[in-house]
């Protein structure tokens, strides 16, 4: 370009045409007829606009992208391709394999590698509460004496306290527990097989899991359990023989990991610890808060009462003793 060109653009974004200059907003991002949106009014728009969690959706967006980030940098060398096409393959099961798995993803505009990525950022998540959360003996020991192998339970669930109490009179009595499943039971996903299920670690709510690893082999609870779904009547069809702790151990520790993810504190602190490592600087005020919760609260000094008192009284009577020596 030569001088002259130069001059000329210079020239356009100073005096008549600096308004102009200085109004430009970006890039075109949508248009109808009543007008067009571009790129910094969109930004601007997204900064100040506050969703249900407190966050603007500028804040919200960008501590997601800060947390990609930080834990890639943290954590990428801990989780490998093989972690992740394992968890992708495991998941796939359940929607019967990899084929049928991706078709169900494509029909809502998802691919597999949106999964997999998904997966990447959860392994990163554990990989965190892993290096930062201590494990205790004493938690490994519960997690062992509840913990139940090859377990399968039966169950009915219910609306009224009052029925399933006399379901339990009735299966005391004799009668068969199938045979009342198909009668009372309301979760339909269950009838069909007796309510039978596999007892599978943190895949029930608290309370059933809870009354159903306390129960030995053919034994029925004898207190409905209450959970957010009715109340249920559990009936321990089949357990297995545990190993020895240190048999058990892996699993064991993997279990109580699992538990961690679910707690929300423990996600918190242990993804707060990574950040407060990775010198956060937000460069856009208004976005200044998008990483506040994963950061230490700034302590506020407290103003001592007494010795603010006591500095005044000896101002009081250097100010006395000056007049008495004045005069």
């Amino acid at each position: 370009m030569s001088m002259k060109k130069w001059l000329v653009g210079a020239m356009a974004c100073s005096s008549l045409l600096l308004a102009s200059c200085a109004n430009d907003e970006g890039e075109e991002v949508a248009s109808t007829e009543a007008g067009k949106i571009r790129e910094n009014e969109l930004y601007e728009r997204m900064k100040n606009e506050p969703t249900q969690g407190g966050l603007t959706y500028g804040q919200q967006m960008l501590q997601q992208m800060l947390l990609e980030d930080i834990l890639e940098n943290e954590f990428e060398d801990d989780v490998t391709d093989e972690q992740v096409n394992a968890e992708f393959e495991e998941e796939a099961e359940q929607y019967g394999g990899v084929d049928a798995f991706e078709e169900m993803l494509a029909q809502q505009g998802l691919s597999a590698e949106d999964v997999k990525e998904n997966i990447r950022t959860s392994l990163y998540v554990e990989e965190a509460i892993i290096q930062n959360t201590d494990m205790t003996e004493e938690e490994v020991q519960k997690a062992y004496d509840e913990y139940v192998v090859d377990a399968t339970v039966a169950h009915i669930l219910v609306e009224e306290e009052d029925l399933a109490r006399d379901i339990i009179d009735q299966l005391n009595d004799g009668a068969d527990f199938s045979e009342l499943v198909t009668e009372y039971s309301t979760d339909t996903g269950t009838i069909d097989a007796g309510g039978e299920l596999p007892l599978e670690p943190g895949r029930f709510v608290p309370e059933f899991e809870e009354a159903a690893v306390k129960l030995e082999e053919g034994e029925i609870t004898q207190e409905p359990v209450k959970s957010e779904f009715g109340y249920h009547i559990i009936k321990m069809v089949e357990k297995g023989e545990k190993g020895t702790l240190e048999e058990e151990r892996e699993t064991i520790e993997d279990m109580i990991i699992e538990g961690y993810m679910q707690d929300q504190e423990i996600v918190q602190e242990s993804i707060s610890q990574v950040v407060q490592n990775a010198n956060v600087q937000i460069a856009d005020d208004e976005l200044a808060g998008a990483m506040q919760q994963f950061l230490p609260t700034p302590e506020v000094e407290e103003t001592d009462g007494e010795d603010s008192e006591t500095d005044g009284d000896s101002d009081t009577e250097s100010s006395e003793e000056d007049s008495e020596s004045a005069e």
